[in-house]
């Protein structure tokens, strides 16, 4: 009987040691230059809808600005791969704004510190692992 047992005992720890259990991932967004509005975060955690389509984030956070940095945590997530959208949404109008040939009014930044050429980064760019040994993440906004 005991020789029976043994195999199901190894399958059922196999299988629970391959869950991933969510955990909290802690971001720092830094070079905020004013207290207006808020901060927006979006969380994506597959290409399609990276950046432009909120709607289709894994998560979103809105959180009161604050002149300098923050340090926030992400709470429950699970074991993946993440890309970051970060807006700062001086006049809470719940978007980023843009001027002429769609340069950005507002700050903004992606994990990674991925850039675009003439546009926003690939979802593969800003990609970041969670969870990660390099905590927290560090985020820069960028003014133009």
């Amino acid at each position: 009987m005991s020789i029976l047992i043994t195999p199901y005992l190894f399958l059922l720890t196999l299988i629970h040691s391959s869950v991933s259990v969510p955990s909290d991932m802690k971001i720092e967004i830094s070079g905020i230059q004013n207290a207006k509005g808020h901060i927006l975060i979006a969380v994506f955690n597959q290409a399609d809808g990276f950046p432009d389509e909120s709607s289709k984030a894994f998560r979103k956070e809105r959180i009161p600005a604050k002149s300098g940095s923050i340090s926030y945590v992400l709470t429950g997530l699970p074991a993946g791969k993440y890309a970051i959208g970060i807006v700062h949404d001086e006049n809470d109008n719940m978007k980023l704004d843009t001027g002429l040939f769609g340069i950005p009014k507002e700050g903004f930044c992606f994990s990674n510190a991925a850039m675009g050429t003439f546009g926003p980064p690939s979802f593969e760019a800003a990609a970041i692992l969670h969870p990660s040994k390099n905590q927290p993440h560090k985020l820069i906004v960028k003014y133009w």
